[in-house]
């Protein structure tokens, strides 16, 4: 059972990152504000997670636990707020580095499940972070000049205009990776309660959050871009949450910080094909070592004859 859980988990998360890497074609093409369009993505999530969780009895009173309630609504801020840090940081810095710095969280999630859930690391799954890591980079084509730019008060170099506001975007990156670090965990710690009623409280929590800053005077005027919003809100917030929570409660962080990898991968081909945007060789080179990465921990090789260990944390 505890396989089949498991596998099942992987195959959740990936078809999710897979969804997850097409998010920013319909962000663009709805043509809204960052703050509109999170939360219209709320909105629409809300209504249709709550529609499935009353239609499969999953609002019930013994979910409404004081401590799994306070870990939910923690949660909730945390993606929230995840969300609005990534978006800032793009006003900050170029999108290159800003990826780069949000997608330290599969690093942050392993270490953090080795500090806080007792997860065992290896020299061989550190291996195989660091190599999906390298491919991250190489998908990204990250131009070194633009990080020595970063801390340079050259004025013939990028952000010669603004040198703490391009830091205060690589902090923003980070912090969005941390936070979602720390939704990841939560979203394990009340494995005991449904992902979908989760994921529910905290879109709802999401809409609170950002009603005080949303455009009512800037809404769509076009049936395309709400077709944009709707799809964002019900297939890539409630059906997307429902399967990736799902699978968190059932696979160990390291495989979860692996499989997230899939999402910069997927946004790749997207933008190629969306935007005809075209795939370089060291793109393709750094897709088949994410992919090549996600499969050694998925079925546990080994650099030396003693197996991994993966344990469910």
């Amino acid at each position: 059972m505890k396989q089949s859980n498991s596998t099942i988990g992987s195959i959740e998360l990936t078809f999710a990152m897979i969804l997850s890497g097409t998010i920013g074609y319909f962000v663009i093409s709805s043509e809204q504000s960052v703050w509109n369009v999170i939360f219209f993505r709320c909105v629409i999530g809300a209504v249709f997670l709550g529609g499935f969780a009353y239609y499969a009895g999953l609002i019930r009173r013994e979910f409404f636990q004081r401590n799994a309630i306070l870990l939910i609504l923690l949660g909730g801020i945390t993606l929230v707020a995840n969300w609005i840090f990534l978006f800032a940081s793009f006003e900050y810095i170029p999108f290159s580095i800003a990826t780069v710095a949000y997608h330290m969280q599969p690093l942050f999630l392993v270490l953090a499940g080795a500090l806080l859930t007792k997860d065992k690391l290896s020299g061989s799954l550190l291996f195989w972070l660091a190599l999906a890591f390298t491919g991250l980079f190489l998908i990204v084509e990250l131009d070194l000049s633009e990080i020595r730019a970063l801390f340079s008060t050259d004025s013939n170099l990028a952000f010669q205009d603004s040198e703490p506001s391009a830091l205060i975007g690589l902090l923003l990156a980070l912090g969005a990776a941390l936070l979602y670090t720390v939704t990841t965990l939560i979203t394990k710690k009340v494995s005991q309660i449904p992902s979908t009623f989760v994921a529910l409280i905290q879109v709802i929590v999401g809409i609170f959050m950002l009603l005080p800053f949303v455009d009512f005077t800037s809404l769509p005027t076009q049936t395309s871009q709400w077709i944009d919003l709707l799809i964002l809100g019900a297939v890539l917030t409630s059906f997307m949450y429902i399967i990736m929570y799902d699978s968190f409660q059932k696979l160990p962080t390291n495989l979860i910080a692996l499989l997230s990898f899939i999402y910069p991968v997927t946004a790749l081909f997207v933008d190629y094909f969306a935007f005809s945007n075209t795939i370089s060789g060291l793109q393709g080179i750094g897709v088949l070592l994410i992919l090549l990465a996600v499969c050694a921990v998925k079925f546990n090789w080994s650099l030396s004859s003693k197996k991994v260990v993966i344990e469910k944390a």
